[in-house]
């Protein structure tokens, strides 16, 4: 698979890793360490793209738990995840290679490190605050970049769908919470990083996200059925998001 990298400012990069859908992965280097935000498929060679970039060490920070986020942590010796998210890890990883035919990465050398709430990493200068965002999945997370003013929303507030219609995602009013929560901190970010589609977001799109889930969840707006691979979910879309449930 291809990829290209991408250059946010002189200690971040955003590196995009071709699949059947693209999926963005973040470097973060602070003075002492740096921290990659997610791991893509595993069909590039991850760790040589990242060691060419800093050469500070490295370590993986997980969204969630889904294939396209998880790929590459092989790659790796240390990765962090949320720890409601760890049957999920353990799941994905016995589909990883079915799911990705490309796939090149070696096995995770030991298990993640699995952090709860209230967790943060200092890098040296520049400071992230995680905080749990369940909805797509149960352990997903936004990381608040504190000096730059940044929040990496995973597949949590994409311009685009968001997929609730998993048997592992919580309902919809738990992520219409996690979208209230992003909101609750939106005076200490300026704009958004997420996972897929366009890039970077402003608040604008966890706004759309809670004024869709407040009229379904009130019903006044109803979703419309559409299959799926995970059997009969409804979907409805509003203004430049949609929620699948």
């Amino acid at each position: 698979m291809g990829y290209a990298v991408h250059q946010l400012d002189p200690q971040t990069w955003l590196i995009e890793e071709d699949g059947e859908c693209n999926v963005y992965m973040y470097l973060l280097a602070g003075d002492e360490k740096a921290v990659l935000i997610d791991a893509g498929y595993g069909t590039i060679p991850l760790k040589s793209i990242v060691c060419a970039l800093t050469h500070l060490p490295v370590t993986v920070l997980c969204t969630h738990a889904h294939y396209d986020h998880i790929g590459g942590t092989g790659f790796f010796s240390t990765v962090l995840m949320h720890r409601a998210g760890r049957e999920l890890y353990r799941q994905q990883l016995l589909e990883l290679r079915d799911c990705v035919p490309d796939y090149l990465a070696p096995d995770l050398v030991g298990k993640p490190c699995w952090f709860d709430d209230g967790f943060r990493l200092d890098l040296g200068n520049r400071t992230l605050e995680i905080f749990p965002v369940p909805g797509h999945t149960k352990g997903c997370v936004a990381i608040l970049d504190v000096q730059r003013r940044q929040l990496f929303t995973g597949d949590t507030c994409c311009k685009g769908a968001v997929l609730l219609n998993f048997d592992h995602s919580s309902d919809l009013n738990t992520f219409r919470n996690s979208v209230v929560c992003i909101l609750e901190k939106q005076d200490r970010f300026d704009i958004t990083w997420p996972s897929h589609h366009e890039k970077p977001l402003t608040v604008d799109i966890p706004l759309q996200f809670r004024e869709a889930a407040d009229l379904l969840l009130c019903g006044i707006a109803r979703g419309t059925e559409i299959p799926s691979y995970c059997g009969t979910s409804k979907m409805f879309s509003y203004k430049d998001i949609s929620i699948i449930y």
